[in-house]
């Protein structure tokens, strides 16, 4: 016990003893004194030591041409001299002068400051109805809009492309199908020049809007329907057959076609059924068939040929003299008895 009390009191007064010195030697340390009175001869930032801070939104007084800084400098400052205010450039207001300049060529599309100016494309008098015709439909420009000949995808047109070749077979039970479309008497298709799309509701179709050039009368090895509704309309017979149609038939059929009358178009159609790939159309009509029937034929080319809103008793009188439609043309059309057809399927009637 006496041990441990005599420890306590060394240590008590160690501790005495070094806070003494440290507070001797701290007392002997000299005081920093602050002030400009130093061997500093260079600048301080942002301020020197026990200077008041100046805060940055003082208020700015605007330079004079007496407080400007004046230097050695001969140049030209830019955007504006030191402590200069800024010069607000105001844009000129309308009816202003256009400033000058040495330039004496001519600006494109027009002047500094001068309005535009729309020059429009002179139009073409209503008079010159010939000129309109060419540039509405020549029969060779734009044509991949209805039928591009020159595309091997629209040779889908005329290819027989079915794994099946037996559907398309002439079947003597099946029974023709005669379709009319009713329309008012007063009713005249339209002419589309070949800048629009046309298309159609039915199949095959049989009236419509058309293009304004007719096709050349023959054998096509494929017409695209804009071009045949309009011969439609002048009262042709269309004969269409599916290409994967029996090939005794589809020429036994053509035969008979080109020997009842002149204006006649003949060309293959995918939008024949396998049922009845073969067809007659007339304005409005089509008789569909799957094995050709002579009776039926002779009967619906009489009753039908030279109908339609366009048709002409003296068509031999146009049909030499305008342009045409030839893309695909393979056989040109003879003359059966006149290009006005005053008798058609005359050489059926003996054998009938």
């Amino acid at each position: 016990m006496f041990l441990l009390t005599l420890f306590a009191v060394l240590c008590l007064g160690l501790a005495c003893s070094e806070a003494k010195s440290i507070k001797k030697s701290h007392v002997n340390m000299p005081e920093p004194t602050l002030g400009t009175d130093d061997d500093w001869q260079g600048k301080w930032f942002p301020y020197a030591p026990g200077e008041p801070h100046i805060p940055q939104n003082v208020q700015r007084v605007q330079a004079t041409a007496s407080t400007l800084p004046t230097d050695n400098w001969t140049g030209k400052w830019f955007p504006y001299v030191p402590g200069e205010p800024h010069v607000v450039k105001v844009a000129p207001q309308e009816g202003s002068t256009t400033p000058k300049d040495s330039w004496t060529g001519k600006y494109f599309p027009q002047s500094p400051n001068e309005p535009h100016k729309v020059h429009k494309k002179p139009l073409v008098e209503e008079n010159t109805q010939s000129l309109n015709e060419i540039i509405c439909d020549n029969g060779k420009s734009n044509l991949r809009l209805d039928y591009d000949p020159n595309d091997i995808r629209d040779s889908l047109n005329y290819l027989c492309i079915s794994s099946n070749r037996s559907q398309y077979q002439p079947d003597l039970t099946r029974e023709a199908l005669l379709t009319e479309h009713f329309l008012p008497s007063a009713y005249l298709p339209p002419a589309k020049c070949m800048n629009e799309s046309i298309e159609y509701t039915h199949l095959p179709v049989t009236n419509g809007p058309y293009r304004p050039l007719p096709a050349e009368y023959g054998v096509y090895s494929y017409l695209p329907p804009q071009r045949y509704l309009r011969n439609l309309a002048e009262g042709a017979i269309v004969m269409l057959h599916h290409p994967c149609a029996s090939p005794g038939q589809v020429a036994e059929l053509q035969h008979m076609v080109s020997g009842c009358l002149y204006r006649h178009l003949i060309s293959p159609s995918q939008t024949l059924s396998a049922e009845r790939p073969l067809a007659l159309l007339a304005w409005s009509r089509s008789l569909e068939m799957s094995v050709v029937d002579r009776r039926l034929v002779a009967d619906f080319i009489q009753k039908h040929a030279k109908q339609g809103p366009l048709a002409l008793e003296e068509l031999s009188r146009v049909v030499d003299k305008r342009e045409a439609y030839k893309e695909g043309l393979t056989t040109e059309a003879r003359l059966v008895t006149t290009a006005d057809d005053y008798e058609l399927c005359g050489y059926m009637r003996e054998g009938m």
